[in-house]
This record gives C-alpha cells, structure tokens and sequence, in this order.
C-alpha cells in the first residue's frame, strides 16, 4: 500500500510540476504540443511493446477483450449520437475522452499491488481490446466524422495505419497469435522509450491543466464526465455478474473505471479541440478514477 501511494503521490507530483512550470512561464500551454508528437511517436509505441512483451491470446479470455472492444463501440456511438450537427471540435471532444480506458499507465500498476499475478494477463487481455481504438481507433472515426470526410472502411483503416501506436499493436498481435517474440534486446530497448510515457503524459496534463473549467465549455466537460463514469459503473454492474473468476471481475471493472488515457491529448490536439476544455476533463478524470479503483481493489 506505501508503494502505490507514493506512486500515486508522484504522478500526481508530476502533474502539479508542469502546471507550476507553465504558471512561472518556463512552459507555455502550446509545448503540450510538441510533448502530444513525442507520446504518440516515440513513448506510447515503446510502453506497448515492452509491456506485451509476455503477451498471448488466451482462448478463455477472449470475454474480457470482447468486453473492452464493446465498450469502446457502444461509448462512441453514444457520443457521436448525442453530439448529431454539433461543431467538429466539439464532437472531437466526446469522441476522443468518453471511449478509451488508461490501462498501462493507471491500472496495470493497481492490478500488480493488489491482485493475485495471474490477472496481468487479463488486464493483457482488456487492452488488447482496447489498443485499437486508444491508439488509433477513436481518432480515425473522429477525423472522418468532424472534417468532413466520407466515412468509408477504407478511410478509417487509412488513418489507424497512418497511427504508430496503431501499427505497433498490429505488431503485438501478430506476434502473439503465431507465438512469436521479438529478440530481447528490442524489449529492452523499447521500456527505455516507454518509462518516459507516464512523465511525459503527466507533464503534458500539467501544462494542459486549468483549476477552472471553461464557462463556454462548462456544460460539455461536465457531460462528457457524466457520460463516461456513468456507463463505466452500469457496465461494471453488468461485468460483476458475469460466471467468471472474481479477480478478472476486478480487471474488468477497474478497467471500465479507469481515467482518459493520456494518448487523446495529442489526439485533442490535432483535433481543434479547446485544450482548456481537454485539460479539465483529464484533471476530473484523475481523482474521481483513483477513488473508484482504490474502493474497488479494496473489496
């Protein structure tokens, strides 16, 4: 339990330190941008590889990555329904914070302290349904849907390729479908990227964050909110009933809990999306996240 809280303690440390920065004018609000190419480019891919590095499909899990895939499916359908004839960025801002669940970085870490050492794998499992849609998904359905673009299969697939956190995942797939593994020193090299993921996507919160939310985009930051925690405790009830093992019940509702992953910050970004808007969600997301998984890892 100390190690988590100080853990905990320092992300949160990290978040107050940009925010500091940027308040003392060493940041500018607009590096966020720079930091959101470097997560997407460099840091996500690398936490990716190295964290599926053990990664196999499991026949019997297949409930949980089906779980993760319909979640995300029926939370962007939901958003793109209740934001029909809005403003694109305003759409982009449902579609990009209500889907998509922080695993690496926020449950992984809970799971690993307080659940028995084979539920990774089912955490494993959640994200591999996940993946497809925080590293690319979402944002190639957003894209075609808020500039304009005829949404056609093709030009979703187009712009997931275009994504490396998306064709790093194919990667990891492919690799764990025919039981294959990279040589080792590819992992190895890979966690060096990926340890700086949670500095920099908490950095990058910091420089984004605002204590107050937008007036002009108070309402939308609120139902946004409203809109993700409410689905995550309804599926979660709905997952807490399912014949399954209780710890992957645990995986599953932790996983429906958990906070924005920091990937649709960059997403945001590109986007048009009011960063004010986008950092008040993250700062919401954050606590309200942590509540939920410390009672739920307590039970």
């Amino acid at each position: 339990m100390d190690a988590l809280l100080i853990k905990t303690g320092g992300l949160l440390l990290i978040v107050a330190l940009g925010y500091l920065l940027k308040r003392r004018g060493v940041f500018q609000q607009g590096d966020a941008r720079l930091l959101s190419r470097i997560i997407v480019n460099l840091t996500l891919p690398g936490a990716l590889l190295s964290s599926f590095s053990e990664f196999r499909l499991v026949p019997s899990l297949l409930a949980v990555l089906a779980a993760a895939a319909a979640a995300n499916v029926l939370l962007l359908a939901v958003s793109a329904l209740v934001t029909r004839g809005r403003p694109g960025p305003v759409r982009a801002l449902y579609l990009l914070n209500a889907p998509s669940y922080n695993i690496g970085t926020f449950v992984l870490p809970f799971v690993q302290s307080f659940l028995p050492p084979d539920m990774l794998l089912a955490v494993s499992m959640f994200d591999a349904g996940n993946s497809p849609f925080n590293c690319g998904g979402a944002y190639a359905l957003t894209a075609a849907l808020t500039g304009g673009e005829r949404l056609t299969l093709r030009s979703v697939l187009g712009r997931m390729l275009r994504s490396v956190p998306f064709d790093t995942f194919l990667v990891i797939l492919l690799l764990g479908l025919l039981g294959l593994r990279l040589p080792q020193p590819v992992y190895t090299v890979a966690g060096m990227f990926g340890q700086a993921n949670a500095f920099l996507a908490m950095l990058m919160i910091g420089l984004l964050l605002e204590p107050r939310i937008p007036q002009e985009s108070r309402s939308d930051v609120l139902r946004v909110v409203l809109l993700r925690y409410g689905f995550g405790l309804a599926a979660s009830a709905v997952c807490w009933m399912l014949p399954l093992p209780a710890g992957v019940r645990q995986v599953l509702v932790l996983s429906l809990l958990a906070p924005v992953p920091s990937v649709s910050l960059a997403y945001c970004e590109r986007c048009g999306c009011d960063s004010g808007a986008v950092g008040a969600i993250h700062s919401l997301c954050i606590p309200i996240s942590l509540a939920f998984t410390l009672l739920v890892c307590l039970m």
